[in-house]
């Protein structure tokens, strides 16, 4: 089998790993729809797997890497690993957050406003501002190496002084006139961890993320705010121009976190004496190569996934099919409810567990929401019997469904959107393209021009500022609502090794997207809007040649825990909660409350309006939302068809209120 090999690539081809503060990890899922256990006993994982270490510690997600084998005309042949040779991987990660341009939405992009605009003033171009880059280099790891490899770096290197807008929050200090600036001095932060990286028992790739610090170099420190709401309000002091957000709450000056992205690389010296790489021009183990953006991998590392069973109703792997609908498995088949329509159905319902607006609990969607017995659960029985009729008979409310989704202004996200950035100039929105107000259609979810209420404010007329389905979606729906489809049968999920071998490569490109944040991108939890755009990528699941190491993810919040926390009531719920249930299972009643509660390492309680620099302290102590089973055949309990959600392993710390409240000193 082997001896046919001519072409090895990593999968899968964008991986994702997840942050935790425990010394534990767990391996993210491989083929679509399982849920990674994460390992232990006497949890509620599903193999009883617990998502806290013996210290209520929260575990890390990590990425397994593949390598799989084609012959001279590019067939699969089978996955090698160290069966069939030594393995030598490569990998190269930065975090370029602190260097980046500074994110102020996808349609107010400006490449002239920077991320710590101070420091290093005279370099444009991100990759050269060094001294805000936490880069690791280019690190192998083989049978030989020691495990684990842990991936460190520096930032603010030699940086002494420099001056911040008065109108920041700071800790301890207060300015005498928020209009002046305030001079600050710099701390370097050394060995930071980006991630570690190991190898199992056939030599396959294990990157585990970091755990998840954040910190600030500055004195006085900066506490994480948005300026906006206090210098001002609403949104700072000129509407039309408003560059307060370059020191916004994703965008504070003096931080840095630890998540990061890069290549993912490999050569392998076969047990032949052939050496096969992912990158060009290498003819020994020992040789560098250049990239080969379409056999080389990816790794992302972002925030934890709170509630592991639930999926955003668009996916970043809904976003490849739309950018790449050659690769969609699909394409040219007849649609079928249990494979196109259901999960879009049965997502929305999720959200009736983790929403306030989607579970009913609200005035204004109390009896029009998802929650299990409210006229949105499109799961109940009669919902089912009419969704899954291809008849006449039910045409109207499949048509009625069909009318209360929300389609992108434009056609798709991508073409609403200014060039994809970088670019030499400030750019124009697109011309011709404006916004329709769609605040009465599903998803009532915020898109990627953020939320309306603060459009309207700043009179800015931009699209998608509400969240839709991608086009391919809404073509399955349409479809669907027409009768023009059939009913097929819905399928449990097979773990990677139970796959046919020509089904694992795209398994595992599909397993590490489809539990992840496809919009509203403001700027995201995984991944930029950056996603959107087929010319950042050489194909479908492969970042484009000549991407830094570091570049997609400098687009994210810096820190993370800012936006994260901001992100609080209709962003991404199924991915970092709004509020938990408590279910009675003898009357089927539900109270809720919210997820980020308790109190702060200083005794203050969590704050439900401003808790930024909060977030810093608690996420790793916030409750997971998981399935409840039922006690005695251990089956998921359900509601009218609606899975019951309830929260599990929360730390008890969050409940504990210090004695005394940390002083500021003199």
């Amino acid at each position: 089998m082997v001896a046919a090999v001519t072409r090895i690539r990593v999968y899968p081809g964008i991986g994702m790993a997840r942050l935790g503060n425990s010394d534990e990890y767990f391996l993210g899922p491989e083929a679509p729809g399982v849920v990674s256990d994460p390992g232990g006993t006497g949890g509620p994982g599903p193999n009883g797997g617990s998502y806290r270490d013996g210290d209520e510690n929260l575990k890390r997600q990590a990425q397994r890497y593949r390598l799989y084998g084609y012959d001279a005309d590019d067939n699969l042949v089978g996955e090698i690993n160290s069966d069939d040779g030594d393995i030598k991987w490569r990998v190269h990660v930065r975090n370029m957050k602190a260097a980046n341009y500074a994110f102020q939405g996808a349609y107010l992009f400006d490449n002239s406003k920077f991320r710590n605009p101070s420091i290093q003033a005279d370099k444009t171009d991100p990759i050269e501002r060094d001294k805000l880059i936490i880069d690791p280099g280019p690190q192998n790891i083989d049978s030989s190496t020691q495990q684990p490899l842990v991936l460190r770096g520096d930032i603010f290197t030699d940086v002494k002084t420099g001056t911040l807008p008065g109108y920041l929050r700071y800790e301890c200090f207060t300015p005498v006139d928020p209009n002046e600036d305030v001079e600050v001095t710099y701390a370097e932060a050394k060995g930071i961890e980006l991630g570690q990286l190991r190898l199992d028992q056939k030599q396959r790739l294990i990157f585990v993320p970091s755990p998840g610090k954040s910190e600030c170099v500055t004195t006085p420190k900066i506490e994480l705010s948005n300026p906006s709401e206090t210098y001002n309000p609403p949104n700072g002091p000129n509407p039309d121009n408003p560059l307060i957000n370059q020191f916004a709450y994703f965008n504070v000056p003096g931080w840095w976190d630890d998540t990061c992205g890069g290549e993912i690389d490999a050569t392998v010296t076969l047990n032949d004496g052939r050496v096969l790489s992912t990158r060009d021009g290498v003819k020994s183990a020992a040789d560098e190569g250049t990239r080969n953006a379409t056999n080389g991998g990816w790794i992302v590392t972002a925030p934890p996934k709170y509630s592991p069973y639930m999926y955003h109703v668009v996916s970043i792997l809904d976003r490849v099919f739309e950018a790449f609908p050659e690769a969609d498995p699909n394409k040219g088949k007849q649609t079928n409810f249990y494979r196109d329509v259901y999960p879009i159905l049965s997502r929305a319902v999720n959200y009736g567990w983790v929403s306030a607006e989607a579970s009913g609990v609200q005035p204004n969607s109390r009896n029009l929401a998802h929650g299990p017995k409210q006229a949105g659960n499109m799961l109940s029985p009669a919902n089912m019997r009419a969704f899954s009729d291809p008849s006449e008979k039910s045409i109207f409310v499949r048509k009625q469904i069909y009318g209360l989704m929300r389609h992108a202004e434009g056609g798709k996200l991508v073409d609403t959107l200014p060039p994809a950035p970088p670019m030499s100039a400030p750019p124009p929105r697109k011309a011709g393209v404006g916004p329709v107000e769609r605040g009465n259609q599903m998803p009532k979810l915020w898109g990627t021009a953020g939320k309306p209420l603060q459009n309207d404010q700043l009179g800015h007329n931009i699209p998608n500022q509400y969240l839709s389905l991608t086009d391919w979606q809404l073509s399955r729906m349409k479809n669907w609502a027409d009768g023009d489809f059939e009913v097929g049968t819905l399928e449990q999920p097979k773990p990677l090794d139970q796959l046919p071998l020509d089904q694992q490569p795209l398994a595992m490109n599909s397993a590490a997207l489809e539990p992840t944040i496809g919009g509203g991108f403001h700027p995201g939890i995984e991944f930029p809007y950056l996603i959107a755009y087929r010319e950042k990528f050489a194909e479908a699941f492969r970042v484009a040649e000549g991407t830094e190491p570091g570049s997609v993810a400098a687009f994210m919040s810096s820190p993370w825990q800012g936006d994260y926390w901001s992100c609080n009531s209709a962003w991404w719920p199924v991915q970092r909660p709004d509020i938990v249930f408590d279910y009675d299972e003898a009357t089927g009643d539900r109270t809720y409350k919210e997820w980020f509660r308790g109190y702060d390492s200083q005794g203050q309680p969590l704050s439900s309006s401003d808790g930024y620099n909060q977030m810093v302290y608690a996420w790793p102590k916030l409750g997971m939302v998981l399935p409840q089973r039922d006690p005695e055949t251990g089956e998921f309990l359900t509601d009218n068809n609606s899975i019951v959600y309830q929260e599990y392993q929360r730390d008890p710390a969050l409940n504990k209120k210090p004695k005394s409240a940390k002083e500021c000193e003199d």
